[in-house]
């Protein structure tokens, strides 16, 4: 259940993105607002991962993992607040930027809890739902406020996310007191129990003496033993070449997939489709990168984490997707040719990141420097999304969609070789330690594999 709350607060802050895609056509009549300016606002949600990421990766875990959550949701929920009573661009700057603070906490915080609650042969599964909450909460976000701004008007639209952080900030915090009811019964129950054992002597002491030996017999019987003072906490430390590779591999594939997504719409209008439409089919290629992701989880389950045929899959994934963006985005195509090109290419790629997303936990190499790990994915994740737009945009206008293509294929051409770097410094790592590994069921047995 709690894996289920945490992934819907990444779907919920995904949400956002499709959300100024809905809703900046009536704020920018109202506001006599320009397209670079609305373009502006959609990239805000990506500015504070792109520049705070690592930051985070590291503070967050010192705040608090799931408080940091709680008050990320409701810093998303005052950010549509503050938008919905907006009059200018630069009050509703300020509120995107509220609305980014939240959107990071969320995903540096949230698969790092995910992967702590499914420790062992949930974990690959867990990491890969994980993976498909940016396209889920895309499409989600697109749909569900583009209807509201439709029936009542885009101001009023906002409520959906404040009524939607209000009850995952509930819902959270009952989590929270849950738990900490069930602490503070098992303390009871044991503080209980070592009050009968102390009051109840046992049969031994009232038959024979102590030995000399024993504790018993110490001059000082009633002396307070002192509590062993806690351990500091492990500091997160260096993260490696294994995860910088790894975390690039995804930075270059969420510039070509973020700029596909962001240029399709007008891909294909220009090839005569009808605006709605050429949303319904931006929304589906969007959404193709869910069953992908649970190819990635099956894969993970029958293989392993470290199995070769995870490397295989990745590379795979990027290479043929790489060729799909050569054949989707070029000049002259008929339009609804290239949408069926545009989720082929989705679904293709899709594979790849459920494979980051469940590696991540064994690229950080251990549980202190997962948060770290996490803020460093998400660095380069929206990194990748802030200039996959603009750059395909200059691209296109420089030298054509095709050119626009060539730079896809380049850019899943150079994220294989950092991909399977980073998958062979884990498997090498695994052979060395094979009980570090924490990820799936068969991963002694493909570390085996290897070393026979």
């Amino acid at each position: 259940m709690r894996i289920l709350l945490y992934y819907l607060c990444g779907v919920f802050a995904a949400a956002q993105l499709g959300k100024l895609a809905a809703l900046s056509p009536p704020i920018a009549r109202e506001l006599q607002l320009g397209l670079a300016a609305m373009a502006a606002l959609t990239s805000l949600l990506e500015v504070c991962g792109a520049t705070l990421g690592g930051v985070a990766g590291r503070w967050l875990p010192r705040v608090g993992l799931r408080s940091s959550l709680s008050v990320a949701v409701l810093a998303l929920a005052i950010g549509a607040a503050a938008s919905a009573f907006a009059q200018d661009l630069v009050t509703l700057a300020l509120a995107r930027l509220v609305e980014s603070l939240g959107y990071l906490a969320i995903v540096v915080a949230a698969p790092v809890l995910i992967a702590r609650a499914a420790e062992g042969r949930r974990q690959a599964a867990a990491m890969a739902l994980w993976s498909t909450f940016v396209p889920v909460g895309m499409a989600v976000g697109a749909w569900a406020y583009a209807w509201a701004a439709g029936a009542v008007g885009w101001r009023p639209a906002q409520a959906l996310s404040v009524a939607g952080g209000l009850l995952l900030w509930v819902s959270l915090r009952a989590m929270a007191a849950s738990d900490a009811a069930t602490r503070r019964a098992a303390s009871a129950a044991s503080a209980a129990s070592a009050a009968s054992a102390t009051s109840s002597p046992s049969p031994t002491s009232l038959t024979s003496p102590a030995s000399p030996a024993s504790p018993m017999s110490s001059t000082s019987p009633t002396a307070p033993v002192e509590p062993a003072a806690p351990a500091p906490p492990p500091s997160p430390g260096a993260t490696g070449a294994l995860l910088w590779a790894l975390v690039a591999a995804f930075g270059a594939y969420a510039v070509a997939e973020v700029g596909l997504l962001a240029l399709l719409p007008s891909l294909l209008t220009q090839g005569g489709m009808p605006l709605a439409t050429a949303g319904g089919w931006t929304a589906a290629a969007a959404l193709a990168n869910v069953p992908a992701s649970a190819i990635g989880a099956w894969l993970l389950k029958r293989r392993g984490a470290l199995s070769p045929a995870i490397a295989v899959a990745m590379a795979v994934s990027l290479g043929l997707s790489g060729l799909l963006f050569l054949a989707a985005l070029r000049d002259g195509g008929q339009a609804s040719t290239q949408a069926l090109l545009a989720i082929a290419v989705n679904a293709a790629s899709g594979v790849f990141p459920s494979l980051v997303f469940a590696l991540l936990p064994l690229a950080a190499r251990a549980p202190e420097r997962l948060a770290l790990a996490s803020g460093r994915l998400t660095q380069f994740g929206a990194s990748g999304a802030l200039l996959g737009p603009p750059l395909m945009g200059a691209v296109v206008e420089r030298w054509g969609w095709s050119a626009a293509g060539g730079l896809a294929l380049a850019l899943s051409a150079l994220a294989i070789p950092l991909a399977l770097f980073a998958w062979r410094r884990l498997a090498q790592s695994s052979e060395e330690k094979p009980d570090a590994c924490t990820i799936g069921p068969h991963c002694a047995r493909s570390a085996a594999s290897r070393r026979a």
